[in-house]
């Protein structure tokens, strides 16, 4: 039995120059990386992107930001892989160039392309699935993770702290009374997913919601008699409630960060337990849907 391969880490930097961003060209080719490389033994992800990207700017730190992960087989630099076991797992960061300093034009052999966010899709950046990070990043400020097999079924939820780590950052802009209906309304469809409502349960689940960062932005009496409302629907006809709680859910569809958040939000009540079981991860999924999203981009 072959050894598995060990994860190669890797560090890429997203650059933004206005409504452009900063793609290096590798001499020869069509296509385009984002700046970066290997992480050395004992660096840190930071070190090391300052080792690799951060010459660019002189002495000058970019500030930057988490953006997502990728794992892929090494092919981000056109070439095959050394071996069919590569793994190669990209941390991948955004920041802004500073406007009092010149757009350099080269990176080590590569050439350094300013390319306009509105033609992104019709440029080739390689990998794809990083392509796919970057692209949503600039449309909607989350971060992606990317896993090396491309089956959804194989794709990894993000761990508990990811998830409202992710909520946390978005919280301003999830203060809508749309968005607090369609977020009860997944809490309550995903504590009875399973058929049953357990009155401690129910207790420590509004315990939850009271102190979660995005949650307790609303007031509590207001979150617990939605929850109740819709507890008590589905507690009579599962099927009709749930349809009712789907149909709030459904009010922020077109909402890209709320749509977003409220998925994520039912998976963290998925989570709070320790496991996010099936009943659980099928409600999830019939409330991507509902809104419109790609439930692969869920791990759903």
């Amino acid at each position: 039995m072959p050894l598995q391969a060990a994860i190669r880490l890797d560090v890429r930097l997203l650059v933004r120059i206005d409504d452009r961003i900063l793609l290096a060209r590798p001499p020869g080719e069509a296509w385009h990386v984002l700046p970066g490389g290997p992480v050395a033994a004992g660096e840190s992800t930071d070190d090391a992107l300052e080792r690799q990207v951060g010459r660019l700017a002189g002495p000058r730190t970019i500030s930057r930001q988490f953006i997502g992960a990728v794992e892929h087989d090494g092919t981000i630099t056109g070439h095959s892989p050394e071996s069919a076991t590569d793994h190669v797992l990209s941390i991948m960061f955004a920041g802004f160039w500073p406007s009092d300093i010149p757009t350099p034009s080269r990176w080590g052999e590569h050439t350094l392309v300013p390319v306009n966010i509105n033609v992104l899709l019709a440029t080739r950046l390689r990998p794809l699935s990083m392509a796919e990070v970057v692209r949503r990043w600039l449309a909607e400020g989350w971060p992606l993770w990317r896993g090396l097999d491309p089956a959804v079924g194989n794709r990894r939820l993000p761990s508990l702290a990811s998830l409202r780590a992710q909520l946390f950052a978005r919280r301003e802009e999830l203060r809508s009374l749309t968005f607090r209906d369609a977020a009860v309304a997944i809490c309550a469809l995903v504590t009875a997913a399973d058929g049953r409502i357990d009155p401690a349960e129910r207790e420590g689940l509004l315990g939850f919601i009271a102190t979660d960062p995005v949650m307790s932005q609303f007031p509590e009496q207001d979150v617990e008699r939605l929850f109740d409302e819709h507890l008590s629907r589905l507690t009579a006809d599962f099927a009709a409630g749930k349809q009712a709680a789907l149909a709030d859910i459904a009010k922020v569809r077109g909402r890209v960060t709320e749509a977003a958040a409220v998925v994520r939000i039912g998976q963290v009540i998925g989570l709070v337990d320790g496991e996010f079981v099936a009943s659980e991860r099928a409600v999830v999924r019939e409330a991507a849907l509902a809104l419109g999203l790609n439930t692969a981009e869920f791990a759903l």
